[in-house]
């Protein structure tokens, strides 16, 4: 394992992640307290800087969150302290103050966080006319939250691609084991919901992952994922791919009763396509695994579907989604060998 990939793996483990806390917690707490400021800007600092971190391994949530908090302390402390001059009743100004973020918070949905509103506008109550104090919360909160912005974008940035790779691998060695069983034994005994439950979670979080990436790589690419922007387009196949094989497997584990129970012909019609997909499966996902220059060829890709010569209607269903399967590996090599002869310079995706 190179560095650069001992590095990715560290950037979305639980150690990488602690180190990062740790890091924004002392920045947080450790520069008021060089300037002597007050006990508390340092703790809110800290808290702030601490909590940037905390929604998870990624910029974008913790840009989100930055954003929203920050807000959601900047906008109603100084609305509070404008409403003193004219009610200087506490439980009042929390009222009119939680009324005006209400009206905020319908016309712009994305810009505040609500569970920090709520601090902020009690902490309304007890400044009262202490602005200095009022002034020192905004200050700690927004800064702090800069801070542990700035330590998940500069310290281990989270290698979303690297994580993407990890659990597509996950979801293509699954969806081979249970091909590999069908084909080899005959039988669609192994597809039970116990063995395609794993692989279709596999599958929803390798497309969560997915979304993760292209949310932190952004509109231009950030600079610990360009290395990946020549592979985003086989990212969005690689996905596909799993997604049709799970697909296909989850229709034939729903046919397991009456599949035994077809004219032995069909079966073997059956399980001469799987052979041929789960080779191709095979194929690409060493393809995907080592970033070959040209996709696998192979015979089946070449060859169009040819039905079984049965009138049971029955049978049309799963020759339907055999055919339907071969269509879709077909058309997602098409793409990736227009990928892989794409030239220098232009898009390395297509954009959905």
């Amino acid at each position: 394992m190179t560095l650069r990939d001992r590095l990715s793996r560290l950037s979305i483990s639980q150690e990488g992640r602690f180190v990062k806390l740790l890091i924004a917690l002392l920045l947080g707490y450790g520069l008021p307290t060089l300037f002597n400021a007050k006990p508390y800007i340092a703790e809110t600092m800290a808290s702030s800087a601490w909590l940037a971190l905390g929604l998870g391994p990624s910029i974008e949530t913790s840009k989100k969150y930055f954003i929203q908090r920050s807000m959601a302390n900047l906008v109603p402390i100084p609305i509070g302290l404008a409403l003193y001059p004219l009610v200087p009743e506490p439980m009042a100004i929390i009222v009119l103050v939680a009324i005006v973020m209400f009206v905020l918070v319908k016309r712009f949905p994305d810009a505040f966080r609500l569970t920090s509103m709520g601090i902020a506008i009690c902490l309304v109550a007890g400044f009262g006319r202490d602005l200095a104090a009022a002034e020192g919360r905004m200050f700690a909160v927004a800064v702090g939250m800069a801070i542990g912005f700035l330590v998940e974008l500069l310290v281990l940035p989270p290698d979303q691609g690297y994580r993407f790779h990890q659990l597509a691998h996950r979801g293509s060695t699954q969806l081979a084991a249970l091909f590999e069983a069908v084909v080899a034994t005959r039988s669609l005994a192994s597809l039970t919901p116990a063995c395609l439950d794993p692989l279709t979670q596999s599958q929803l979080e390798t497309r969560a992952q997915l979304a993760n990436f292209k949310a932190d790589y952004g509109p231009r690419g950030r600079r610990h994922l360009r290395r990946y922007g020549g592979e985003r387009g086989l990212f969005e196949h690689r996905l596909a791919l799993i997604d049709s094989g799970t697909g296909l497997l989850r229709k034939l584990g729903d046919s397991r009763g009456l599949f035994e129970l077809l004219e032995p012909s069909f079966r073997d019609h059956v399980f001469a396509h799987l052979a041929q997909i789960h080779e191709v499966h095979r194929q690409l996902a060493a393809y995907f695994e080592h970033r070959r220059t040209e996709p696998p060829a192979h015979p089946y890709l070449d060859t169009p579907y040819t039905p079984a010569d049965s009138a049971n209607p029955y049978n049309m269903v799963l020759q339907g989604a055999l055919m339907e399967h071969q269509r879709l590996l077909v058309k997602s090599v098409d793409a990736i060998r227009a990928l892989a002869t794409a030239p220098a310079g232009s898009p390395a995706a297509p954009q959905h």
